[in-house]
């Protein structure tokens, strides 16, 4: 569990996370402009990632992108509402190593297995006047004793989720929104 804290957000290297993204089509993301960060009070899961620690760590970081791309916060009548999840899942690797005969008929068959944990970071943004999902990204990566600064692993996993968010607000694509 202790892993877990150390890298909040799939922390060490840019390349131990994927990161993804999907979205509405028929949403015309010219027409946002403002938006308000939920936190989910009575977030289920690890109490670590969900502590309010990492909850401002995650806020920060995404008002700095948000903001960096012409959105505006307003707590009330926001376009847009902006609600994150953070996870843990055990996970099992398995891997099958045969190094004799054709196609494993006779030989040596060595299997390895390795457990880990998989930490996940899902921003969702949500149309506040239909309440619908519009836009959703993710960071998915394995949970690593922290190798630098948390806030700073924190920044760098939600700028790298927002990259593939490629709007600015009432229009326009965004061009690296913190010159990353």
């Amino acid at each position: 569990m202790l892993a877990i804290v150390a890298v909040f957000l799939l922390g060490g290297c840019a390349s131990s996370y994927t990161v993804n993204s999907d979205r509405d089509r028929t949403v015309n993301f010219r027409e946002y402009t403002s938006y308000r960060i939920v936190n989910e009070t009575d977030a289920k899961g690890d109490p670590i990632l969900n502590s309010s620690l990492n909850q401002k760590r995650i806020n920060n970081a995404l008002e700095a992108e948000l903001k960096a791309r012409g959105y505006v916060t307003k707590e009330n009548d926001a376009d847009l509402i902006i609600k994150y999840q953070t996870d843990v899942r055990d996970k099992q690797d398995v891997q099958s190593f045969n190094n004799g005969g054709y196609w494993g008929w006779y030989g040596n068959n060595n299997v390895r297995a390795r457990s880990y944990e998989q930490t996940r970071l899902i921003i969702n943004l949500i149309d506040a006047k239909s309440n619908q999902l519009v836009w959703q990204g993710w960071a998915t990566g394995e949970a690593r004793k922290a190798s630098r600064d948390r806030d700073e692993a924190t920044r760098d996993v939600v700028y790298r989720i927002m990259q593939e968010y490629p709007h600015r607000a009432g229009g326009g694509v965004a061009d690296n929104a913190n010159g990353r």
